[in-house]
């Protein structure tokens, strides 16, 4: 096959693809973000996710030039416009960094570990090693500023235990919650929230902002879907007795004037989509209640009709990118 000629393998041709897209989107973001905020403190943070965002761009580029492999569209310049009034607080631009940071970390680890190139293998390290310091030092603030959610805390068990019965993994039944949450299901509640409080803020503005009714319509029907998923999963911790996530004030702005294309904000909301769909995935296979199971398999199933929808708005109006892909053969 004349794709055996590459030097990159098609699964590191997808990590970068994938990386190059994110990285487009966070610059043209955290541009909007700098030249808003007034907290200088959180403006640093901002500014070394944007430049960490600049550099991956670069260091992708050159590598896909050197293999003639042609640079993703992405997002650009035309994408974003700074002669606007703000659309979030400062305090909301340091958590959505800090978090965003979160899945960056996942997504590099695993894709180093499925990498032989060398220069793939070096940009990868190198993203891990600049995006655990852009977690250092946006947890570092987060807590400084005194707006870090903490997770709920667990008394320390005496000694390490067994199952006895197999009615911890499986209970009675679906909609029982006959024992209390393990630690690792506490984990998966607690980021699931926080990862759709997030997703909501960002749909609520964009909502805001939009010249499209159509565009408008769908962030609001997100905008609902992330509220009573958030709702779902913090009943379950309130079932507990414990308290769910705690957030700041967060605010979105009373602005009408978009700083991002309508193309951008779409793709926003499809890698949120992503994001979640990946988190209840990997909740559920690692929930041992099966009340918890059923209700991740419920949040999967009404994100993947949201993100189904959402490609569908983006292809109608040619803002959807085609990822890399074989090229048509013969199949026998």
């Amino acid at each position: 096959m004349e794709n055996s000629k590459n030097k990159l393998t098609s699964v590191e041709i997808g990590s970068l693809w994938s990386t190059y897209m994110s990285a487009s989107l966070s610059r043209c973001v955290l541009q909007h973000f700098t030249e808003k905020m007034v907290d200088k403190e959180m403006k640093q943070v901002i500014e070394l996710a944007r430049n960490f965002s600049a550099q991956h761009i670069q260091s992708i580029e050159e590598i896909f030039i050197s293999e003639g492999f042609p640079i993703p569209a992405g997002f650009t310049e035309d994408d974003v416009n700074s002669e606007v009034p703000r659309l979030f607080s400062d305090t909301f631009c340091l958590v959505y960094v800090k978090h965003m940071a979160n899945y960056g970390l996942g997504n590099y680890g695993t894709y180093y570990s499925y990498s032989s190139d060398q220069r793939t293998l070096d940009f990868f390290e190198q993203a891990l090693m600049k995006t655990i310091k852009l977690q250092d030092q946006s947890t570092k603030l987060m807590l400084d500023k005194g707006v870090y959610s903490h997770a709920p805390k667990l008394s320390y068990p005496e000694h390490s235990n067994f199952i006895q019965d197999e009615k911890y993994y499986l209970n009675i039944g679906l909609f029982t919650n006959d024992r209390p949450l393990n630690a690792v299901e506490i984990r998966h509640l607690y980021k699931s929230t926080i990862t759709n409080t997030i997703g909501g803020y960002l749909l609520l503005g964009f909502s805001q902002v939009t010249d499209s009714q159509e565009v408008r319509d769908h962030m609001l029907k997100g905008k609902g879907i992330t509220d009573n998923h958030r709702e779902s999963l913090n009943q379950k911790i309130k079932n507990e007795n414990l308290d769910p996530p705690s957030f700041p004030d967060f605010e979105v702005t009373d602005s009408t004037i978009s700083p991002f294309s309508n193309k951008l904000m779409m793709g926003h909301v499809a890698f949120l989509a992503g994001i979640g769909i990946s988190d209840y995935g990997i909740a559920m296979g690692q929930s041992q209640r099966a009340d918890l199971t059923f209700l991740f398999g419920k949040l999967i199933t009404g994100s993947e009709r949201y993100a189904k929808n959402s490609a569908e708005l983006a292809i109608k109006n040619k803002w959807l990118e085609q990822p890399p892909q074989f090229s048509n053969v013969q199949r026998s």
